[in-house]
């Protein structure tokens, strides 16, 4: 494959998401300073086989293609359409960078469509995350800054509720944070800091799916949305937080 492959599934068949457009970005999108990348849940599972159809070029197309096919789905959706970017990848951009221009012709695409697209990134945003590449670090959180402003809502990942701190120190609320939490944490949660988190709903009841909560679809939110653990990688995390 000459070049990363995106794809657009115009209504998943997935039971979390619900009936919502949801996309795919080939594996080039990952960033290396993701602790995830061999625990993935998308390796598993119906998604590990579309993901590897889209990582061989075999379905979806280029960025350019990408886009008009984004367009054309969203058009087809009406005004208000609520879709997830990437149950599967990350941002544009290979490795740790985000490829700005590139992201922000998406949020445009977004915003033409009058729709709500959310996304979350484990691109590094902190000099921390990011080795020490302070410049690294500050184009990536000055992409994701501006996508939100857009319109396009996208969740910096945490990978505890202490790291989420620290996402969130650097945002100062121009971005909101995701976290992974232990498999059996409880619904509510504090981080060391003290800020509020709550396990995501579609996680704790059967009748919630990203259609019906879109949470993370609210950018200018405050509460972190904690995502239990799952799959392979379930027990490799600790409760760094509390209980509340």
């Amino acid at each position: 494959m000459s070049a990363p492959h995106y794809h657009v599934t115009a209504t998943s068949a997935n039971a979390k998401t619900g009936r919502i457009l949801v996309t795919t970005s080939s594996a080039e999108t990952c960033p290396p300073a993701c602790p995830l990348r061999r625990t993935c849940y998308a390796k598993s599972g119906h998604l590990a086989l579309h993901w590897a159809a889209v990582n061989r070029g075999e379905r979806g197309t280029p960025w350019i293609g990408f886009l008009r096919t984004l367009a054309d789905a969203l058009a087809a959706k009406g005004e208000g359409a609520t879709w997830r970017h990437n149950q599967a990848g990350d941002l544009p951009g290979a490795g740790d960078w985000i490829d700005a221009p590139a992201l922000a012709a998406m949020v445009a695409v977004n915003a033409d469509a009058k729709a709500h697209g959310f996304t979350y990134t484990h691109k590094p945003v902190t000099t921390a995350d990011a080795g020490g590449d302070a410049a690294l670090a500050a184009v990536n959180l000055a992409a994701v800054v501006a996508a939100n402003a857009g319109g396009f809502t996208i969740n910096l990942s945490a990978n505890s509720l202490a790291h989420a701190d620290a996402l969130a120190d650097v945002a100062q609320g121009r971005a909101p944070i995701v976290a992974v939490v232990p498999h059996d944490a409880p619904n509510r949660l504090t981080t060391p800091a003290g800020r509020r988190a709550i396990v995501c709903p579609a996680q704790t009841r059967d009748d919630v799916t990203c259609a019906t909560c879109r949470l993370c679809a609210r950018a200018e939110r405050s509460v972190i949305v904690a995502f239990r653990a799952h799959g392979s990688g379930a027990r490799h995390y600790a409760t760094e937080g509390s209980a509340s």
